[in-house]
């Protein structure tokens, strides 16, 4: 059924890794997350990757891991930030249908807890504020699709996607309305 790699983007807290593995399993197709492939490759957690060794480096790291995902179809939970490495995000906007899930800020805030200690990519000084506002002009440029997640159960959220996908939800087929700038969004 799934022809094209989905990759998945949004605020950390927001549901990727979750929201991924169901849609994985529904679409019975392997599942990646990012996070995991930059933890592996540095031998460590992402929080000590950017302690030790810095916001540059690491986004340089997910930047890497963003360039070794191939064509084949799988869902790919990506870090919060990997929308910073825009070499990274054109190869993927090339290859894979990319979708923004998106959710509000207060729910972001109580299911992160404490950004530094979860490995979230912080600039000096730089609230979650900051980085919401950084990165969201961001999610929506890159995004081919944006799925809204407020207060909506992990499978329900799948289940979206997945109609979306498959233009069963009453809407037109995404790429329809490309020529027109017209942004899908469900």
């Amino acid at each position: 059924m799934l022809e094209k790699m989905i990759i998945l983007i949004g605020m950390p807290g927001c549901g990727k890794s979750t929201i991924g593995r169901i849609l994985a399993q529904e679409l019975d197709v392997p599942f990646v997350d990012t996070d995991e492939l930059i933890a592996k490759a540095e031998g460590m957690p992402l929080s000590k990757i950017q302690q030790e060794k810095g916001r540059e480096y690491f986004l340089a790291a997910e930047e890497n891991a963003l360039f070794s995902l191939d064509d084949s179809p799988k869902v790919v939970a990506t870090g919060g930030s990997a929308v910073l490495c825009r070499h990274g995000m054109m190869y993927l906007s090339s290859i894979a249908t990319i979708i923004y899930l998106e959710t509000d800020m207060n729910m972001l805030v109580r299911r992160m807890g404490d950004p530094k200690k979860r490995g979230v990519v912080l600039a000096p000084n730089q609230t979650i504020m900051g980085v919401y506002r950084e990165r969201r002009p961001l999610y929506q440029q890159y995004a081919d699709i944006r799925i809204r997640t407020y207060h909506t159960r992990p499978k329900a959220v799948a289940q979206r996607v997945i109609a979306v996908l498959t233009g069963e939800d009453g809407k037109e087929k995404e790429g329809e309305n490309d020529a027109k700038g017209n942004e899908k969004d469900s």
